[in-house]
């Protein structure tokens, strides 16, 4: 009887679980680079869409050149984003 019951429990947890990450990966968007821009050597990234709002994002620096957005860290490491 408490093994039936122990079968059934974890095949229930397994079933929860697998809808969860299944939910998660439905709900999970890559970071759009369209939502970078960069101002005063800045990187701002867009938070919410329809009220155009933007936050800096912190120890990284950036500058636009020729649609290219060229961004770098602390350690002075670049990353190059076609925009």
């Amino acid at each position: 009887m408490i093994s039936t019951a122990l079968k059934f429990l974890v095949a229930f947890v397994m079933l929860f679980l697998i809808f969860g990450i299944f939910v998660q990966h439905l709900f999970s968007k890559p970071q759009d680079f369209k939502k970078f821009i960069c101002k005063d050597d800045k990187l701002l990234s867009l938070v919410h869409e329809q009220a155009s709002v933007y936050t800096q994002v912190e120890s990284l620096s950036c500058n636009d050149a020729e649609g290219m957005l060229n961004v770098r860290d602390e350690k002075k490491r670049f990353a190059y984003i076609e925009h």
